[in-house]
């Protein structure tokens, strides 16, 4: 999904925006502060629900409002957003109101990169995990159907081993069977798209880091070989006394290798943010082979990454028929990127909240 006109209101200091006529490429540039990055984060809200800088919808809220409002249009689509500062939400596709997130999810996937960050890698299995999950929500059919069930049985069962003394098996033995028949089957589908999304992986790793070798090894959570039942019997004195479920897909790992130990330990941090752009790129490219176009959200280009590597991601993600939404205090060099490319795009200058078209 394209998006050809963009309006937002009262997010942080923008109080009123409209964009039209958006193209492949839309580069926003002011100085720090002026609320570039929060029409990113607009962009995000509609898409997610959520910010990618808080969790509380009062900070990104405008002060003494009581919503914010995000609107878009593609040439066929017309998806909108109220969030109220109490986090209740209110979202419509073509003017009937949708009553889950991942409605609006599957109509506009969304990838925010930021080259500031080494999250994905550096802070623990779960923002792994999400990611994992992101291409398996866009690109697996039956993946939502099953973490809903998979989650559910989870939240109940950790329910009981906190509220609940002397637990005997048979009284998790509903919960287990269901954590088993669905844990299973997301690991299956797991299991399957991230040897499919290795080969993508490799191809964007090869053009950013020549000269690494990293394979992704997907670690399932528990112990496939006696599979998720055995381990929740095993487990079952060991979760009462701890008060939650420790073996299953919630604990699942998407491990990065290199031949000297994981990326964690071994790799620079200018080598971390390139593979995490390569790692989210494998993902665009999933979904460019089955027809499917993502919004890319790409923040404070210049300030992170070199020309060479401004230029590659650029030209990639215009390969991949992304629709891109970047942010840039140097909109110079960007300029001359998108003109040595060829690439359409639109120029906007942002001061103190309000946003106007610049000259290309």
């Amino acid at each position: 999904m394209h998006l050809t006109r963009l309006n937002i209101e009262r997010v942080r200091n923008l109080k009123t925006v409209a964009l039209h006529g958006l193209q492949p490429f839309n580069v926003f540039y002011g100085a720090n502060g002026s609320g570039k990055t929060s029409i990113l984060e607009a962009i995000h809200l509609l898409a997610t629900g959520r910010s990618f800088r808080t969790h509380i919808p009062k900070n990104y809220i405008q002060y003494e409002a009581d919503d914010a409002i995000v609107f878009a249009q593609s040439a066929t689509e017309k998806i909108g957003m109220q969030k109220l500062a109490s986090g209740e939400q209110l979202m419509k596709v073509n003017g009937d109101t949708v009553a889950t997130q991942g409605q609006l999810a599957k109509l506009l996937p969304l990838q925010h990169i930021d080259p500031q960050s080494t999250d994905i890698i550096d802070h623990g299995a779960k923002p792994r995990r999400q990611l994992l999950d992101w291409l398996m929500f866009h690109v697996e059919p039956e993946f939502y159907f099953a973490w809903q069930y998979y989650s559910r049985a989870l939240k109940q069962r950790n329910t009981l081993l906190k509220t609940r003394r002397n637990l005997s098996l048979a009284d998790l033995e509903s919960w287990n069977k269901m954590l088993s028949d669905y844990g299973e089957i997301l690991h299956s589908q797991r299991l399957s798209i991230v040897e499919q999304w290795n080969v993508y992986f490799q191809n964007d790793l090869s053009q950013l880091l020549p000269d690494l070798e990293i394979e992704l090894e997907y670690s399932p959570g528990f112990h496939t070989e006696q599979g998720l039942m055995q381990d929740l019997l095993n487990q079952h004195q060991k979760d009462i006394e701890r008060r939650y479920t420790e073996y299953g897909p919630h604990r699942a790992d998407l491990r990065l290798k290199t031949p000297f130990g994981h990326a964690d330990d071994v790799l620079s941090r200018g080598q971390k943010k390139l593979l995490i752009i390569a790692l989210k790129l494998s993902q665009i490219a999933m979904l460019h082979a089955s027809n499917k176009e993502t919004v890319v959200l790409l923040d404070d280009l210049t300030a992170e990454l070199d020309l060479t590597a401004q230029q590659r991601l650029i030209e990639r993600l215009s390969q991949l028929g992304s629709q891109v939404f970047m942010t840039t205090l140097d909109h110079v060099s960007v300029k001359k990127h998108l003109h040595d490319l060829s690439i359409s795009y639109q120029l906007f200058n942002v001061e103190s909240g309000q946003v106007s078209l610049a000259a290309p």
